[in-house]
């Protein structure tokens, strides 16, 4: 049987993509070969054989500077302070865009999820501008057995795509099993989620919470302008108090004090969403946020170590 041709001169864009971003691991992050063969789950051989077609294909140009390493440091800074098994760094302190550097951090979450699937895994999805971008960049690679499952009930908003869109969209490009939760994200009355709650359908749904072996996910913030706050989530009264009571992040649904503790309160009684403790239970948590207005909300966030893997910009990490 002929081997392949390794020396190929064009690769598939999500192919160019992956090689360009284990050359930046190797030659810019300064991690070695068998680290990144341990983080995207390969083996070492094959690691050279990337760095290898990156040099070959052009996918790289080598120019050393002292500066080149300061991305491995931070984040080894970041993993030791705030306890958390990697941290990935998008580079964007030239990005003058802020939406640009968003995307770039959100391709970054997307290519840093899809190194870490593995067969017969189980993958939670948030809800969120990030999210929704993160979910366009997933690479096309089938994950064997795996099942894609929707965190949060259904929202819409005017900028972004109802909820189970991210949750569709990582499913078809993983050939996962894709399970929606089928229900709006708040209801109008206690008594109405709770019926809704005892549906033997919905508890099916829920039940699935509990089987997560990992979860992707953005946090918000407690400015005007968040998503959580723009879509009517809550109402204006609740979202007052919560700021009122030291408000400083927004988790699937649920308010965090800068602590990371959680604000009770009767509108949780309302929100159909995976529960915190089920959340915190998950042995993967990829957390994935950009932009100095989200330093507090990714603070609260580890506070309460509802994180194990940080996807963030640069400015957002010296900042951390």
């Amino acid at each position: 049987m002929k081997k392949p041709d390794v020396n190929k001169s064009e690769f598939q864009p999500d192919t160019a993509g992956m090689l360009a971003d284990i050359a930046e691991l190797y030659y810019k992050d300064g991690l070695t070969q068998n680290e990144i063969a341990q983080r995207i789950g390969v083996s070492r051989p094959t690691v050279v054989n990337y760095i290898k077609q990156a040099r070959e294909q052009g996918i790289v140009d080598i120019q050393i500077r002292g500066s080149a390493y300061k991305g491995s440091n931070l984040s080894r800074q970041l993993c030791d302070k705030y306890a958390l098994e990697d941290v990935y760094i998008a580079r964007t302190s030239d990005e003058v865009d802020e939406d640009a550097a968003l995307k770039k951090v959100a391709r970054l979450g997307a290519i840093a999820l899809s190194d870490l699937l593995r067969e017969n895994d189980v993958l939670g999805v948030s809800w969120g501008g990030t999210i929704q971008l993160a979910a366009d960049e997933i690479p096309r690679r089938e994950v064997n057995n795996l099942n894609v499952c929707q965190l949060v009930g259904s929202m819409t908003s005017d900028a972004l795509l109802a909820a189970e869109a991210s949750t569709i969209r990582i499913a078809n490009r993983t050939g996962a099993k894709c399970n929606t939760l089928p229900l709006p994200a708040v209801l109008t009355s206690v008594e109405l989620a709770q019926q809704l709650r005892n549906e033997p359908i919905v508890q099916q749904h829920l039940k699935q919470f509990k089987e997560l072996t990992k979860v992707f996910f953005s946090v918000g913030d407690l400015s005007d302008n968040s998503m959580v706050h723009e879509t009517g989530m809550v109402t204006t009264f609740e979202w007052k108090s919560y700021r009122k009571r030291g408000a400083q992040a927004v988790l699937v649904g649920r308010f965090l004090n800068a602590d990371g503790v959680l604000l009770d309160g009767d509108f949780y009684q309302r929100l159909m969403a995976i529960e915190l403790d089920q959340f915190k239970a998950v042995p993967m948590r990829m957390l994935v946020a950009a932009g100095k207005a989200k330093t507090d909300a990714v603070l609260a966030t580890l506070a309460g170590q509802f994180a194990t893997h940080l996807v963030i910009d640069e400015t957002l990490a010296e900042l951390l």
